[in-house]
């Protein structure tokens, strides 16, 4: 069900990778190192939200005045300071959710690669809490509109003893306690963040949590041009009285909140719930057979250490030798946390074709795919190839499809991950004189399935790590998929001298030809087309296109009672006959049920009904205060209102009654409130 759309993401995300590497190089492709620009988003909304909260004065009349005061009173530093914490802000949710997309388009979230995924769920949903409660302290009219409507949101969760969007009903009704609240909502949310970031990369051994530093650089200069060229500013001063008509709606963090004027809150939370469960069961859907962990075998393994320091999920760790050789340790791996990559059988220096054994095994190895086996298949698949082109490509099986090209005159081994490979197969390739090339096909410039196998690899070949290619094997017959030109590769072949290896010699090992770069004015000019074009979408997002949430003539009517009706059952005093009959600490002289009457109200407007509805008290005995709260957008003009309520056990007719007639201008918001003693009251 999810082949066809993933396949689809995979090749749309591979051609993007592609271009970036043109324009950036494979160091600095932002697309492969999503986490780690996240993780810099993140410190930049940290520190400019350390400074912005300096100066911030928390109280409803104060916290618009100093916004305000610190975007262009202090231009040049808390103006930038402020459009930097905001520009971030939406960086964080756009990376984060590409991040997503990209980690299922490479199904990297099946098996034990469920923990990350599953720990990111959390991540998401606080930088969405962390953005949605920072959207509140600036209290103008799109902070209002926030509150409003996350309010609404929250009142059809069963967890709290009142509507929400009560302490919102009008400026009277307004509380600083609320903004004291999302203060410390908003410094919590991102402290917890940070806590599940770290929980979501701490399986993971060498986690990258800085891009490269000229991508951070590149990065860094584009979001201080942006808050140059468009700051960040407030739109106009809150008011609950009034509805503002239109507003500019940051669609990174609020493209949610539009449906909850049209579909109402409780289908909104079953579309994010739903959503939730689809994304927390994509791990397990399909089902899929575990391959077999990596297994050491103690005859070949000396403890040297190389497979643990090369292994990206921490499965290996070195412990006190168990058995009779004199090693100080030997390799132990944790089945929870291999995922049968092969990138400690490629690290291991046994593990060598040239060794005479026609059985041998490396220190060690992956059960569903031995090396002497690879050895035997690689030998049968030469066998019948000719001519000066000949091939083996050694290919990842996440590489994708090989080309027709490729496929010809070659003899193609796949395994789970470039990293497996041990260089020596390569030497054994052309000592043999089983090819006339090798290719190496990886999933693509630094987007390696099982993260540091294209790493490995190259640093290998390239004599940066052990175990590395030898000097002698000539590195002009040897390709990487994703750094060279396979086409041209492969014509050239020909063209060289015959293969001829040197002795074994202890010269330096040379790292592969670089593949095609594009010329320096032409890369310059397209980091900044592309760094441009992503600046530009996060301003454009960030405030438009702006949201109508009231037409041009309509005014906006609520309905807000919270009223304690009488009990259904009068007190009645207990005889002291009665009173003995009770155990001592109920004993009391007046018996007083608890239960209360439902309040039934109708609402109408010009004669037409606009509301009708029954509510039950609030309490486990329906003993509490009955709430209602309902908001209905109406036309603007004069026009006449009835509300009526009944709140005791009466059959037909009502205890309340109050009707009047009303002028409403556009955008005003006017209220209908009950209180006990005092009957309706309008404003």
């Amino acid at each position: 069900m999810t082949a066809n759309p993933r396949r689809w993401l995979r090749a749309t995300f591979g051609a993007l990778e592609a271009v970036c590497t043109r324009v950036f190089s494979p160091a600095w492709n932002p697309l492969v190192q999503l986490g780690a620009i996240g993780w810099f988003f993140y410190w930049v909304v940290a520190v400019s939200g350390v400074y912005l909260y300096v100066f911030f004065d928390t109280g409803i009349t104060r916290a618009y005045d100093t916004v305000e005061a610190l975007t262009h009173a202090q231009p040049w530093i808390g103006g930038v300071m402020r459009s930097l914490h905001r520009y971030a802000s939406d960086g964080l949710v756009a990376v984060a959710l590409v991040h997503l997309l990209r980690e299922f388009a490479f199904a990297r979230m099946k098996g034990k690669r469920w923990f990350g995924w599953i720990t990111g769920l959390p991540v998401l949903m606080l930088i969405y809490v962390s953005g949605i409660t920072g959207y509140w302290l600036v209290w103008d009219v799109l902070a209002q509109y926030v509150a409003v409507t996350t309010a609404e949101l929250l009142d059809v969760l069963p967890l709290f003893g009142e509507p929400i969007s009560r302490n919102f009903v009008n400026q009277v009704a307004l509380s600083s306690r609320f903004f004291t609240l999302m203060s410390f909502i908003h410094i919590a949310a991102p402290l917890l963040l940070l806590l599940f970031m770290w929980i979501h990369i701490h399986r993971h051994a060498a986690a990258r949590i800085q891009p490269a530093r000229g991508l951070g650089v590149l990065v860094a200069g584009s979001l201080l041009g942006l808050a140059i060229v468009v700051p960040a500013v407030s739109q106009a001063r809150a008011n609950l009285d009034q509805v503002q008509a239109t507003i500019g709606l940051d669609w990174f963090y609020l493209p949610l909140y539009p449906l909850v004027q049209q579909w109402g809150g409780a289908t909104v939370w079953q579309l994010l719930g739903g959503m939730l469960l689809v994304l927390g069961l994509v791990p397990w859907l399909p089902r899929g057979t575990p391959a077999p962990v990596a297994k050491v075998n103690l005859l070949n393994c000396n403890g040297c250490g190389r497979c643990v320091a090369d292994c990206p999920f921490g499965a290996l760790s070195l412990e006190p030798r168990s058995d009779w050789q004199k090693y100080q340790a030997e390799a132990v791996v944790n089945a929870d946390r291999c995922f049968s990559c092969g990138l400690c059988v490629g690290s291991c220096p046994t593990a060598t074709p040239f060794r005479s054994a026609s059985v041998f095994a490396a220190g060690i190895e992956l059960p569903q795919l031995p090396l002497v086996t690879l050895r035997e298949q690689l030998e049968k698949s030469c066998a019948p190839l000719a001519g000066g082109d000949r091939l083996v490509v050694f290919a990842c099986e996440h590489a994708g499809t090989l080309g027709a090209d490729l496929r010809r005159n070659a003899a193609v081994a796949r395994m789970p991950c470039i990293g497996m490979l041990p260089p020596s197969f390569i030497d054994f390739v052309f000592s043999r004189r089983l090819a006339d090339g090798v290719v190496i096909a990886g999933c693509g410039a630094n987007s390696c399935y099982h993260r540091l196998g294209q790493r490995w690899t190259e640093q290998r070949i390239a004599g940066q790590r052990d175990p590395w290619l030898r000097a002698r094997v000539p590195r002009e017959r040897i390709a990487l998929s994703w750094d060279a030109d396979l086409g041209a590769f492969r014509k050239g072949l020909a063209s060289l001298p015959v293969l001829r290896l040197g002795g074994r010699g202890a010269s330096k090992p040379l790292p592969l030809p670089a593949g095609p770069r594009w010329p320096v004015p032409m890369r310059a000019i397209g980091i900044a087309l592309l760094l441009g074009a992503m600046a530009g979408i996060t301003g454009l997002l960030a405030t438009s296109p702006g949201w109508r949430q009231l037409g041009q003539d309509e005014a906006v009517l609520q309905l807000s009672i919270r009223h304690a009706t009488a009990t259904k059952v009068e007190c009645k005093p207990l005889t002291p006959q009665q009173m003995a009959e009770l155990k001592p600490n109920m004993r009391r002289p007046v018996d007083c049920p608890r239960e209360r009457w439902p309040v039934y109200l109708e609402l109408e407007r010009d004669g037409q009904l606009l509301y009708r509805g029954t509510h039950e008290p609030s309490g486990l005995w329906n003993d509490g205060a009955a709430t209602v709260f309902r908001t209905f957008r109406i036309p603007a003009g004069p026009q006449s209102i009835v509300v009526r309520m009944r709140d005791s056990g009466r059959a037909s007719g009502f205890d309340h009654v109050h009707s009047g007639t009303i002028d409403l201008e556009p955008g005003q918001n006017f209220v209908i409130e009950f209180r006990s003693g005092e009957g309706f009251t309008w404003h």
